[in-house]
């Protein structure tokens, strides 16, 4: 684990100061005081080892965040502390790693979300999905696309790109779908 721990952290580095497809295994390999054959032991190519990267990545606070607004600032803080490396993963062909990264984030601090207003259970858990992915794709889409296309990025420019969303939208989606599950 020492080893993709260390190959992982590397390429992070480095891609904060050079885009992904000028990194090469031998380059990587010798940063990391390791052969190109125990690179190819643990991945299969350098896009694997980001596969990686994004499976390890914790972005801090988002599983304590209240709410989506909290959760939102939670991600700009993460995107801030990793901005060359994110914009290096979003300008090459690793970008849906980074979305995958970001939908799961919404999705199951969505799933959280739900399951504190539905603490009686009376969602099924298909419902619970259904309602965690609608939310993760928007919020999940909306996220990245500003990431990708804005130049100065500012938390204040970020949550702007939900201001069609009544921040109280969601709550009363799930308390409806509660009563139609009520009444079924």
């Amino acid at each position: 684990m020492k080893t993709e721990h260390a190959l992982a952290v590397t390429l992070k580095d480095m891609m904060a100061h050079q885009p992904i497809d000028t990194i090469s295994v031998l380059e990587l390999s010798k940063k990391c005081d390791i052969s190109r054959k125990t690179f190819y032991y643990h991945y299969h190519d350098i896009y694997d080892l980001l596969t990686q990267v994004f499976l390890e990545e914790r972005i801090q606070g988002a599983a304590n965040a209240e709410d989506y607004r909290a959760l939102i600032e939670c991600v700009f803080n993460y995107y801030k502390h990793n901005e060359a490396f994110i914009n290096a993963t979003i300008n090459s062909s690793g970008k849906e790693l980074f979305y995958e990264f970001i939908y799961n984030v919404f999705y199951t601090s969505g799933l959280r979300f739900i399951s504190k207003l539905d603490n009686e259970k009376k969602l099924s858990l298909a419902t619970r999905k259904s309602i965690a992915r609608f939310y993760a794709y928007g919020y999940g889409n909306s996220t990245v696309y500003y990431l990708s296309n804005y130049r100065n990025k500012t938390l204040v420019g970020l949550l702007n790109s939900f201001n069609f969303i009544e921040p109280k939208n969601f709550e009363k989606n799930v308390q409806k779908a509660i009563k139609s599950a009520e009444n079924v």
